[in-house]
C-alpha cells in the first residue's frame, strides 16, 4: 500500500504530522507500506492538479498497488475530493469544510515559509474552491475524520455536520495542528487505513 499525505494551507511535506507518520510507518518495517508526503503548489487551482497528476501517475504505473490518502486542513478538503476519484481509504485531520468561506477572509498576499513561496489569495482561487466544493461527493464509507475540539483555525462543529455519516473521532483538547499528542492517534489511523475495503 502506498500512503499519500496531503498537507494543509501554508504547510509543507515536512510538517510535523507528515514527519511523525513517516517515522511510524518506517518503524513498522513493513515493505508493503510506503509513505509519501506530496509537494505541490500553494495555489489550489495549480496544486490540486499536481496532486492528481502525481497520484494518477503512480496508479497507472502500479495498477495492482492499493493506495490510501491522509489530508490535513485544506489537504483534508483535497482528500475529500480525491476519495471519490480513487475510491480508497481516506483519513481527514481537521479538514477545511467549504474552504472558500474561510479563505475569503485571507484575500491578499500570502507567504509560505515551509515552501518559501509568495502568492496571493484572489478571486480565481476562491472561484476554484467554490466549484470543487459544489462538485464534491462525500464517500463516507471510505473516510475516517479526526477533529480537535480546540481547533483555533477552523470550527470543528462544521465538520461534525458535513461528515456526519463518516467514522468521526473527536479528540478533546486538541488544536488545529494536533500538536499535543498526534503520535497517539497514528495507530488508530493506520488500523483504519490497512483494513480491507
Amino acid at each position: 500500500m502506498h500512503i499519500f499525505y496531503i498537507h494543509g494551507f501554508l504547510s509543507g511535506p515536512n510538517a510535523m504530522k507528515a514527519t511523525l507518520l513517516d517515522q511510524y510507518i518506517k518503524g513498522l518495517s513493513d515493505e508493503h507500506l510506503v509513505f509519501e508526503a506530496l509537494s505541490f503548489s500553494d495555489i489550489p487551482q495549480i496544486g490540486f492538479g499536481q496532486i492528481i497528476s502525481k497520484i494518477d501517475d503512480f496508479v497507472s504505473k502500479n495498477p495492482q498497488e492499493s493506495i490510501a490518502l491522509i489530508g490535513s486542513s485544506l489537504g483534508g478538503f483535497y482528500v475529500s475530493l480525491l476519495c471519490a476519484r480513487y475510491r480508497c481509504k481516506s483519513v481527514l485531520l481537521n479538514p477545511c469544510v467549504h474552504p472558500q468561506d474561510y479563505f475569503v477572509h485571507l484575500s491578499g498576499p500570502q507567504y509560505n515559509s515551509n515552501t518559501d513561496c509568495h502568492f496571493e489569495v484572489d478571486q480565481k482561487m476562491l472561484d476554484f474552491m467554490t466549484e470543487q466544493d459544489h462538485n464534491m461527493v462525500v464517500r463516507d464509507e471510505f473516510m475516517q475524520v479526526y477533529l480537535g475540539t480546540q481547533d483555533e483555525v477552523l470550527d470543528y462543529r462544521k465538520s461534525l455536520v458535513f461528515y456526519a455519516n463518516c467514522d468521526i473521532l473527536v479528540v478533546p483538547g486538541e488544536d488545529h495542528a494536533f500538536s499535543h499528542n498526534f503520535k497517539a492517534l497514528i495507530p488508530s489511523i493506520m488500523d483504519f487505513i490497512t483494513q480491507p475495503l
